[in-house]
């Protein structure tokens, strides 16, 4: 009898816990649809400032021996926040569009699929400039997170090739 009170015990606190992970997800969803749209403005302003740092001044550092290392940590620092603004805005657009069970759909695999969906549900309303918008700034998380590890790598070679020179210049 113990057992069985135990089983039955152990199953009721594994339907509440169940039942309390969905409530925490819907409270965080409904909690992130406020907060995304008060933070979403913000960030499309602080991603237009970082692309122009992008390209005025992290891409040429990138040129030099030297700046390498500042060039790959401002490209890495891009690329965060423009995978940032990509998700929070693909979060509200499959919202809008398709409504929170999309919303569950994309949270539910791994995350990230409010980005593939986001993308889905933008091709079948027919907003392609909204589409092409998502796709350009996927691209460019990706590909500012691929530059940023270029140059660290570049770095890295580099400052291993100074310190065999200062190493070999110390034993002759």
């Amino acid at each position: 009898m113990i057992d069985f009170l135990k089983k039955v015990s152990g199953f009721i606190i594994g339907i509440c816990i169940f039942f309390g992970i969905i409530f925490l997800v819907i409270f965080l969803i409904k909690g992130g649809i406020w907060l995304g749209a008060k933070v979403l403005p913000w960030l499309f302003i602080i991603m237009w400032i970082f692309f122009v740092l992008d390209v005025l001044i992290f891409l040429p550092l990138g040129i030099f021996k030297k700046t390498k290392g500042i060039s790959a940590f401002g490209f890495l620092l891009s690329s965060y926040i423009y995978g940032l603004t990509l998700w929070l805005w693909s979060f509200l657009l499959t919202l809008s569009i398709w409504g929170t069970i999309a919303v569950y759909v994309g949270l539910f695999v791994v995350g990230v699929g409010v980005i593939p969906i986001a993308i889905l549900a933008t091709i079948i309303k027919g907003e392609w400039v909204i589409t092409g918008e998502i796709i350009l700034l996927l691209i460019l998380t990706f590909g500012s997170r691929m530059l940023g590890y270029h140059f660290a790598e570049k770095a890295e070679e580099l400052s291993k090739k100074d310190i065999i020179k200062e190493v070999e210049g110390e034993e002759i």
